[in-house]
């Protein structure tokens, strides 16, 4: 009888300490002597599941929950944290505001910390204003360098010239030599900009520092200086034609983005590409995909099958997406999917279809496969975090893993004996 009860009863503290869910008690499967201490453990269950909810809230950084009523003893410290975070956020918005004599001694370390940015924050407001204060000095100086102005102009190599404060008359002209500036259209942009901000009563800035593209899709910087010019309020333009940085830029920012091997996004293109696709509300079909038995075929052949073995599957993958679809590598053998407006089961046929042409084509002495987990996710779902899917998909994906190692563990076996 005893080891009926214990069997039930320890089954039972095994799974309120290790299961996910917890594994219901029935009470009256015990005898009497022992069904008081089951239902403490059922106290004991209720308890740590509240604990744990309560925790894993406070974690997420929501603040808002709803602590366990008092009877909960396994919560006192965390109702002590969850009290500290609430003042300390309401410090953290009395900073923002500007009262830096917040101060935190209640955090240990963090309080050092806390105090000392506040402090620092001060003293960078203080020193702004006294910067602030030394332009508005510096400002009252400009008319007297009005003549050096002018013999800086001359010696520089950009485009410059200057226009009266309504743009309707060019004060002064510097050309330069080439015909990389097509100036009547750029000086129209220039003219425009001035006849949009001499409307301005107050002037807090003297400075504007901006970008214009003319119909050749050439890039300008222009620096645009409102001035006093021979006694009248005048604008000053220097033009640089920046069209190869731009390019330049656009070329490393492509870069950073495409993974070297196979030339499709990388995990940084993927990850800003799925936050733009989350917050535009479509629906989505994410497709997690694991190339299988990856380092069996680098260990055995070498890394340059290994590497024909990852863009053999890209171009697979690619002959059955479309434009609109996001294709990215986020690891060595892990690649991701984003179909959109594809529901489930159509992206599961089209992945089905997928896996059997890439095992079918191209024969080699090993088996070609890859396993996939699928997540939909409906449009307007604002609470869905990219990290949140790819768990999941990541779930999906290695149910299927487990079935392809099974499947293909003896054949990867014969192989290998074959080859030794």
């Amino acid at each position: 009888m005893e080891d009926k009860n214990s069997e039930l009863l320890f089954e039972y503290l095994r799974s309120i300490l290790y299961d996910k869910k917890i594994q219901p008690l029935d009470v009256e499967q015990l005898d009497e002597p022992f069904r008081k201490l089951g239902r403490g453990l059922q106290y004991f269950a209720k308890t740590l599941t509240e604990t744990k909810q309560y925790e894993a809230a406070l974690s997420r950084g929501n603040l808002s929950v709803q602590p366990p009523p008092r009877e909960n003893f396994l919560c006192e410290n965390l109702k002590n944290i969850h009290a500290n975070l609430n003042h300390l956020t309401w410090q953290a918005k009395q900073v923002a505001k500007g009262d830096y004599s917040q101060t935190v001694s209640y955090l240990g370390e963090f309080s050092e910390a806390f105090n000392t940015m506040t402090q620092q924050l001060k003293e960078r407001e203080l020193k702004l204003k006294q910067e602030a204060e030394r332009e508005k000095v510096h400002a009252g100086m400009v008319e007297t360098y009005n003549q050096l102005l002018v013999e800086m102009i001359d010696r520089s190599e950009e485009e410059i010239f200057v226009t009266s404060a309504d743009g309707r008359r060019i004060l002064y002209c510097k050309k330069r030599n080439d015909r990389s500036i097509d100036r009547n259209e750029v000086y129209q942009t220039c003219i425009r900009f001035a006849q949009k901000h001499r409307s301005e009563e107050s002037r807090d800035s003297f400075e504007w520092i901006w970008e214009a593209e003319d119909s050749r899709h050439h890039f300008y910087r222009i620096i645009t200086g409102y001035m006093q010019w021979q006694g009248e309020q005048a604008f000053l333009y220097i033009i640089r034609d920046v069209t190869e940085e731009k390019l330049r830029e656009e070329r490393l920012r492509m870069e950073a983005n495409r993974d070297g091997l196979t030339q499709i996004g990388n995990r940084h293109y993927f990850l800003e590409k799925a936050e733009d696709m989350l917050k535009e509300g479509s629906n989505l079909t994410f497709c997690y995909c694991d190339l299988d038995h990856l380092k069996y075929i680098n260990d055995q052949y070498g890394h340059t099958e290994g590497d024909w073995y990852i863009t053999f599957f890209v171009e697979t993958i690619q002959k059955h997406i479309r434009k609109e679809d996001v294709f990215a590598r986020i690891g060595g053998d892990e690649f991701c999917v984003i179909l959109c407006n594809c529901p489930y089961e159509m992206a599961e046929q089209k992945i089905r279809k997928v896996q059997k042409e890439f095992s079918s084509g191209q024969t080699k002495e090993y088996p070609k496969s890859f396993s996939c987990g699928i997540v939909e996710v409906e449009g307007g779902n604002e609470e869905m975090q990219v990290r949140d899917i790819i768990k999941q998909a990541d779930h999906e994906m290695y149910l299927q893993k487990k079935e392809h190692k099974k499947k293909y563990r003896k054949e990867l076996s014969v192989i290998s004996i074959s080859e030794d």
